[in-house]
C-alpha cells in the first residue's frame, strides 16, 4: 500500500484549489472503492487524496419538474432505497443494485462509477439511455456536458487537471415513457459480460415515438445504438421491430475477446439484451409486464 497525503476540505472552492495545486498528483476521494482497489493491486494512482465527503453541495438527490439531480457523493445504496426514483427510473435503480455487494454499495458513488470510465460499468448504460448530463467544476469554471461526451476511452474522461464532477442530472421524460436495465455475467459479484439499458416513449397508439438503447462492455466506452428511433418510430413492438432492434444492437457492438467471454458471444447477447430491455421498458411505459416469452441466452 502506498503512502498518500490526505486532505478533507469543507468547501468546493477549497477542494478545487487543492486539486489544482497538486499539479496532477491528487485524486478526488468520494466512496473510495476504486481507489483502494487500485492501491491494493500495487498501482500508484495518486500521491494526494482530496476527500470530498464534507462538502455540502455535493450531497443529496433532488427531484425537479420530473427530472432528477444527484450530487457527486450520492451512493448506490441511496439510489436503491429511493422509492420515487425506483418508480420513475427503474433502470438506474436496478443498475445500482448490481454494483458490488451491500458494503460496496454503501460506499460507492454514482459519480465515481462514471468517473472510473469502465466500459462495463452498470450504471453507465442506464444513465446514458436516460439522457444524463454531467456537471463539472474546475479552475476554468463550471460546465455541463452530455454523458456520452464525458468518456474518451477505458479509464479516460474529459476531466482536466483540477476538475471534478459535482453532480449528474436526468431530464424529465415525456409522458408514456419507460425504461429498463439488463445484464449478463458469470456470477452475481462479477463485472458484466455485457449490459444494456433502454428508454422508450410511446405515442397515443402505443407505437414508438422515441427509443434509446445503450450498450456496455461492447466497445471502448458505453454508447447509444445510433438510428434506433428512426428505425422504430411510428411502429408497434412486434416480431418485425424486435428483429430490427436486435440486428441493430448486434451490428453496433464492437466487443473484445477476454477471459470472461468471446466477442462473438457478446455480440449475439447484445441483440438479446436489446430485445429484453425494450420489451421491459414498454411494460414500464404502459404499466404492464413485458408480454411474450422472455429472451434467454
Amino acid at each position: 500500500m502506498h503512502e498518500i497525503a490526505y486532505h478533507a476540505p469543507e468547501t468546493l472552492a477549497e477542494a478545487m484549489r487543492l486539486l489544482a495545486e497538486s499539479g496532477g498528483a491528487a485524486q478526488p476521494l468520494a466512496g473510495g472503492t476504486d481507489l483502494v482497489l487500485q492501491l491494493e493491486r500495487g498501482a500508484d494512482p495518486a500521491r494526494v487524496a482530496v476527500d470530498l465527503k464534507r462538502i455540502p453541495e455535493l450531497q443529496g438527490t433532488r427531484s425537479h419538474g420530473g427530472g432528477w439531480r444527484f450530487g457527486a457523493l450520492v451512493r448506490m445504496a441511496e439510489l436503491e432505497r429511493d422509492a420515487a426514483l425506483r418508480a420513475a427510473c427503474p433502470a438506474l435503480v436496478a443498475a445500482a443494485g448490481f454494483v458490488g455487494g451491500p458494503p460496496i454499495r454503501n460506499r460507492a458513488t454514482l459519480a465515481g462509477n462514471i468517473c472510473n470510465a469502465s466500459p462495463a460499468a452498470d450504471t453507465s448504460p442506464a444513465l446514458l439511455a436516460l439522457g444524463a448530463t454531467v456537471d463539472c467544476a474546475g479552475p476554468g469554471g463550471t460546465r455541463t456536458l452530455p454523458l456520452g461526451d464525458f468518456w474518451q476511452g477505458p479509464g479516460q474522461t474529459v476531466l482536466t487537471p483540477g476538475e471534478l464532477v459535482t453532480g449528474i442530472s436526468l431530464p424529465a421524460p415525456p409522458g408514456r415513457s419507460g425504461n429498463a436495465f439488463a445484464r449478463l455475467t458469470r456470477s452475481a459479484m462479477d463485472i458484466a459480460l455485457i449490459n444494456a439499458a433502454a428508454q422508450v416513449t410511446l405515442d397515443e397508439r402505443g407505437h414508438f415515438s422515441d427509443a434509446r438503447l445503450a450498450l456496455g462492455a461492447c466497445g471502448p466506452t458505453v454508447f447509444l445504438v445510433a438510428g434506433l428511433t428512426e428505425a422504430l418510430a411510428g411502429h408497434p413492438w412486434n416480431e418485425e421491430t424486435r428483429a430490427a432492434a436486435m440486428g441493430m444492437a448486434r451490428d453496433a457492438a464492437r466487443p473484445i475477446d477476454d477471459v470472461r467471454a468471446s466477442a462473438d458471444y457478446r455480440r449475439d447477447m447484445a441483440g438479446v439484451l436489446a430485445a429484453r430491455c425494450l420489451a421491459q421498458a414498454i411494460g414500464h411505459a404502459t404499466g404492464e409486464p413485458a408480454a411474450g416469452k422472455r429472451d434467454r441466452p
